[in-house]
């Protein structure tokens, strides 16, 4: 049985001179796979959007432990307490928002390089292939985590039209040449 949002596509190993696949093939055409539609990745993004902010709420709380600077009350934490501190030049606020950043792009850029799945594509079943039906390489997983910022500017439509596209690729997997597919290796 297969959704309405998750069409199949072809996925065979070949060599990078052997001539291009047809539209709306990846690769060479040797084994049909079923690309994850909007929503399943969507799920996947908020499992990983958890456990980084999980990450990031355990070690900020060690640093201003650490450094003996005052936790917010749970009242005043949301975006607009984040947007304040840093506008109002708390040092301590804006090397967070970094350490913060430079940890998201670790964590999409490591996992997808060497499992080419995330905990949260692991738990929904999906991982990240190459147009070959591989796991991506090291310069592909650099450039698709990259171009995550492209897909986050405008109001995220980068990402939203994974929804609407009829491979289901985001802007960052059409900049990496990678798809996202159900079925774990």
């Amino acid at each position: 049985m297969q959704w309405k949002g998750a069409p199949s596509i072809n996925v065979g190993v070949q060599t990078a001179t052997e001539a291009q696949p047809a539209r709306g093939q990846v690769g060479g055409g040797a084994t049909s796979v079923r690309v994850a539609g909007f929503w399943r990745r969507l799920l996947a993004g908020a499992v990983d959007g958890a456990i980084l902010a999980l990450l990031f709420v355990v070690l900020d709380v060690m640093v201003s432990l650490i450094l003996r600077h005052p936790l917010p009350r749970l009242a005043q934490l949301g975006p607009d307490y984040l947007v304040d501190v840093a506008v109002n030049g708390d040092a301590l606020a804006v090397i967070g928002l970094c350490v913060l950043g430079m940890l998201t792009f670790l964590y999409f850029f490591i996992f997808h390089a060497l499992r080419g799945q995330t905990p949260g594509k692991r738990l929904l079943n999906l991982r990240v292939i190459d147009g070959y039906g591989q796991r991506p390489s090291l310069p592909r997983s650099l450039l698709r985590t990259a171009a995550y910022l492209p897909s986050l500017l405008l109001l995220a439509l980068g990402f939203l039209w994974i929804g609407f596209d009829r491979e289901k690729r985001g802007l960052h997997d059409w900049l990496a040449d990678t798809y996202v597919v159900r079925g774990a290796a």
